[in-house]
């Protein structure tokens, strides 16, 4: 009944435009209040600290920040022309080049909504150039987008980890994995639509110049080798890794490529400090939630309930919360919300941690292209200045291609697992 009760008032005030945090705290608060357990007063606003009294979480500000200083720089740029020199000159290269561009802007930013603004403006004149329509064009570049969600350091993965208490590098491995089959996939229906479309290639582009694009591209390239390399060459924690980043992004930008000032940084540092503090509080109502629910042995009832349901069954369940979830809400929001009372359930019936960590972010990176609501659709029309309309319609064979993809991942975990098992052990 408090649970009920909890749910039915938070949904209440998200549908009256409420901010999603105080619908979250006013739900938990007046539950604790009439029908929880006897707690002091007190108690509240010390679990609200606890939540965010995370060594891990120092990871998300910092990468958020890395993620803004390269969204504004010329990282993207250098990645682009780097990735076109290398394939550009295959049937669909400009294509494919796009979709990896993506996926190395990915593994430096985490965030998916900045490769739109940072990489789409590059390529989309590029592909319309070059014969792709206008729809192919806007679904790519919104889709593979989403890579920086499940690529490492997305920061959703690494929310996932702190929520439910799963290694962080591990679950980076698997979206990994992940993200290299949807790129192979997107790259093969780039391949396809260029033969079916008789789309020219490009010139091939001499070895010199090629050299030139990759010591251009070699500081940018570099970001993911320290995040990685230093993560797992044992060097750096995750967190020591987003310091890094951080720092790295900052010098190559202003005394590299000298794109960004010091005052550009320091104004990009107020706006990244909006989106961390507003994530934070997040964060922090959303731990008391889970820990009300705790208390209501919410967790322990799920668990109950589907201990005799196949796994396939439960991921199924899964698979549709989570997308539904994703066409309407933040996914870091949902991933703080719903990872802990969903992860112990599967857990028990044998579902490994990182492989549902992994379904759980690429079902919300789905959502970031779904509509009504997903969140690169808005930023697509503003970005590329089309219609609602034309850019679902853009999104639907490459929603069909992620499905697949998600698909295939669900119920092939040997697919995600090889990767973290083979490093790990």
């Amino acid at each position: 009944m408090p649970t009920t009760i909890l749910v039915a008032v938070a949904f209440f005030l998200v549908l009256v435009s409420f901010p999603i945090f105080l619908a979250i705290l006013t739900g938990t608060v007046l539950s604790f209040e009439w029908l929880g357990p006897p707690m002091p007063s007190r108690v509240l606003p010390q679990r609200l600290a606890e939540g965010i009294n995370v060594f891990a979480l120092l990871s998300v500000p910092l990468f958020i920040f890395a993620a803004d200083i390269v969204g504004r720089g010329q990282i993207g740029a250098k990645l682009v022309a780097l990735m076109e020199g290398l394939v550009g000159h295959l049937r669909g290269g400009l294509a494919i080049a796009t979709v990896l561009a993506c996926a190395l802007f990915g593994a430096i930013s985490g965030i998916g909504a900045a490769a739109v603004v940072s990489i789409g403006p590059i390529v989309y004149p590029a592909l319309l150039k070059q014969g792709y329509g206008r729809g192919f064009a806007v679904g790519l570049i919104l889709s593979a987008s989403t890579l920086a969600m499940v690529i490492p350091p997305g920061v959703a993965m690494i929310l996932y980890s702190v929520q439910t208490s799963t290694s962080v590098s591990r679950v980076f491995l698997g979206g990994l994995a992940a993200g290299g089959w949807f790129v192979l996939f997107l790259s093969l229906y780039c391949w396809w639509y260029a033969v079916r479309h008789k789309v020219e290639t490009s010139a091939r582009i001499g070895w010199k110049q090629n050299l030139v694009r990759a010591k251009e591209a070699i500081w940018a390239v570099g970001l993911p080798v320290v995040i990685f390399g230093g993560i797992y060459s044992g060097v750096f924690t995750p967190t020591e890794a987003a310091a890094a980043a951080c720092v790295y992004a900052a010098i190559v930008e202003t005394l590299v490529y000298r794109q960004l000032s010091v005052k550009d940084l320091f104004k990009l540092s107020q706006t990244s400090s909006i989106m961390i503090a507003t994530l934070m509080i997040v964060i922090s109502v959303g731990s008391l939630m889970t820990w009300f629910m705790t208390l209501e042995r919410v967790p322990v009832a799920i668990t109950n309930l589907l201990n005799d349901v196949p796994p396939a069954a439960v991921l199924a369940v899964i698979n549709a919360m989570f997308l539904i979830a994703g066409m309407f809400i933040d996914p870091n929001s949902a991933v703080i919300i719903m990872a802990p009372l969903i992860s112990p359930a599967a857990t028990a019936i044998g579902i490994d941690p990182v492989h549902l960590g992994t379904v759980l972010v690429f079902n919300l990176a789905i959502g970031m292209v779904t509509p009504p609501f997903g969140l690169n659709i808005f930023i697509g029309i503003t970005t590329f200045r089309l219609p609602y309309l034309e850019v679902v319609k853009a999104s639907v064979p490459f929603l069909i291609l992620s499905l697949l993809t998600l698909m295939l991942i669900t119920y092939l975990p040997s697919l995600l697992l090889w990767l973290p098992n083979l490093v790990h052990g």
